[in-house]
C-alpha cells in the first residue's frame, strides 16, 4: 500500500494527493499521468 511505502497514514496520502489535484488538475502532464489511473483512484 502506498501509505505504508512513504510511512505516511491513508488519510495524509488521500490529502496529498487531493492537494495535487487542486494545485495541478489544470496541467497537461498532471492530466496526462492521471487518466492511465481509475477514475475512482483514490478520489
Amino acid at each position: 500500500m502506498v501509505s505504508n511505502a512513504v510511512k505516511q497514514s491513508q488519510e495524509e496520502v488521500i490529502a496529498a494527493l487531493k492537494r495535487l489535484r487542486a494545485g495541478h488538475g489544470d496541467d497537461a502532464e498532471y492530466k496526462k499521468l492521471r487518466k492511465d489511473l481509475p477514475a475512482e483512484w483514490p478520489c
